[in-house]
């Protein structure tokens, strides 16, 4: 029986085969060498396609393993929050530069300079850079910490000084007068050296002077360039948020 079977399968074979010489040979004859030509180019593009493919689905799978799997959504979640709280921070103003007027902290840093500043953590302690003002003078001063003090009541009070100057400022600080405090890192305040000549205006200096011919141009400068900044982030934001969405839709309709 088997046999038989295999008998009738192998006729079945060599039927198709003889039929589709037959058909070659008629086609041939009757339409010329275009119908042979017709099928040749179609099967050979027909491969290429194929090959094509295939190298794309290799390249494909070659970056997936390069790369190494997808973020998670809670990865991808904490990355944009991290990056929405350092907008959020420099719009607010929560951390930000500030320029240094006088000399009155060298070798820490002087006048010129600038000097990150954060409101986010404001509590004073001996050894900090604090920013603060005081009712008869114009300009913001940033003193060192030197002493830290609680009185009757609970009340905190704060002695400042420059590290440049012999002794201690003359005024006494309550704790809520601290505007900001400088970022350290490693102990060290982050300065900018010289870029903070800039923003400085001194009205002897609005005509003649270092960078007093400048000083319009160059606010004007940085303030397109902020309204730029903010405009960039906004649209950041709202791509990043498109494009998140249109990959979970994607893994839902795979899954």
């Amino acid at each position: 029986m088997q046999a038989f079977a295999e008998a009738v399968i192998l006729s079945l074979v060599v039927s198709v085969f003889v039929a589709s010489l037959l058909f070659f040979f008629y086609s041939t004859a009757v339409n010329g060498t275009e119908l042979p030509l017709r099928l040749y180019t179609q099967v050979k593009r027909k491969y290429r396609e194929h090959s094509r493919k295939k190298r794309v689905k290799e390249r494909l799978e070659e970056f997936k393993t390069a790369s190494g799997s997808r973020p998670s959504l809670l990865v991808s979640s904490l990355l944009f929050s991290l990056f929405l709280l350092v907008v959020f921070a420099l719009l607010f103003k929560l951390a930000f530069f500030s320029a240094v007027t006088s000399d009155s902290m060298r070798p820490t840093f002087e006048r010129g300079d600038l000097v990150a500043m954060q409101k986010i953590q404001t509590t004073p302690k001996e050894g900090d850079i604090i920013m603060f003002e005081r009712p008869d003078f114009l300009l913001p001063f940033i003193h060192r910490v030197v002493a830290v003090t609680e009185e009757k009541g609970g009340k905190r009070k704060v002695r400042t000084k420059g590290d440049a100057c012999e002794r201690v400022d003359p005024w006494v600080l309550p704790e809520g007068a601290v505007e900001a405090k400088a970022v350290q890192l490693g102990g060290r305040a982050v300065v900018l050296k010289d870029v903070g000549n800039y923003f400085i205006l001194d009205a002897r200096e609005r005509r003649i002077g270092r960078y007093g011919l400048e000083y319009t141009f160059m606010k004007n400068i940085f303030f397109i360039l902020r309204m730029y900044g903010y405009a960039f982030c906004v649209l950041a934001i709202i791509g990043y948020l498109v494009l998140t969405i249109r990959e979970m839709q994607t893994r839902k309709r795979r899954g």
